[in-house]
């Protein structure tokens, strides 16, 4: 066999080109056939570098789903919750998540941790007292706007309470209608006061008085702040139901006891939807790595 010269020469597996051919292989650019080849040939245009996995890349585990992104995470993974399936039993270094008392899935105790950036968790206690401060201080204030309203409800009322306890039949005794506008005005009047002495202030430092005396304060679990829709939210689950007295004040007791039994956040159920949950307000401790 003879050895072919370097130079340019038709491309055998594209005649209608010309390539430079450097003794032992084809290299360079091709140029078109009738083209006048320059006397080096064009180097060929390096292959892209592969794009390197995200964290989406591949199978996902089943059972597995992902939180949205989450930028207090930077560029790890966000967090995982592991779903319930029948006959799955809990994995290891993990906390289960319930719902209305049932578990329906886990989420490990590192995005537990991720989660929370090293607060801590206000325990039951903490928010039943701070509950009570603050229900104290609604009545003293009640006492001095919602006052006179009231005595004027009283005044109405009582009379009739008095015939009602006197007579055989109560049920032959009627209240005017104007205790139902007055009773109206007077329930009005202190959700207002309630709205007025508790959203504001969790908004501006996530305390309201007895939260700061117990030294908690509500907090954002998503990367958002609080902001008025979410608060305003989490306000009407834990004063709406008192609208349907006294039935309401059942899920109302519901709902500050929820937390006790709670995981992984000891949320009660007005803390659900908002995505809140309350902490100790002292230094927050150094997160997992």
């Amino acid at each position: 066999m003879t050895t072919i010269e370097p130079g340019w020469y038709a491309d055998p597996a594209d005649p209608s080109t010309q390539r430079y051919w450097d003794g032992s292989a084809w290299v360079g650019k091709p140029i078109p056939a009738g083209a006048e080849p320059p006397a080096e040939p064009e180097p060929v245009d390096p292959e892209p570098e592969p794009l390197p996995p995200t964290i989406h890349d591949g199978p996902r585990e089943r059972g597995v789903q992902e939180l949205p992104p989450d930028p207090r995470f930077g560029s790890g993974p966000p967090p995982k919750v592991i779903q319930r399936t029948p006959g799955a039993v809990q994995p290891p270094g993990t906390i289960p998540i319930r719902s209305l008392g049932v578990t329906v899935g886990w989420i490990s105790r590192i995005d537990v941790d991720r989660i929370l950036e090293g607060r801590v968790l206000a325990h039951p206690g903490q928010r039943f007292v701070a509950r009570i401060v603050d229900t104290i201080a609604l009545i003293a204030l009640n006492a001095v706007v919602n006052g006179y309203f009231i005595y004027q409800f009283m005044q109405t009322v009582w009379p009739y309470v008095l015939e009602m306890a006197a007579a055989d039949d109560p049920n032959d005794v009627q209240l005017p209608a104007r205790a139902s506008d007055q009773w109206w005005v007077v329930l009005l009047i202190s959700l207002g006061l309630w709205f007025a002495y508790e959203v504001p202030a969790t908004l501006n430092s996530g305390q309201t008085l007895g939260k700061r005396l117990m030294g908690i304060k509500v907090v954002s679990l998503a990367p958002a702040g609080l902001g008025w829709g979410r608060l305003l939210l989490r306000w009407s689950y834990a004063a709406l139901p008192l609208l349907c007295f006294p039935f309401g004040a059942i899920l109302w007791i519901m709902d500050g006891i929820w937390c006790i039994r709670d995981q992984p956040f000891r949320q009660c159920l007005h803390d659900k939807s908002p995505g809140t949950a309350v902490v100790e307000a002292g230094p927050q401790k150094e997160p997992a790595a």
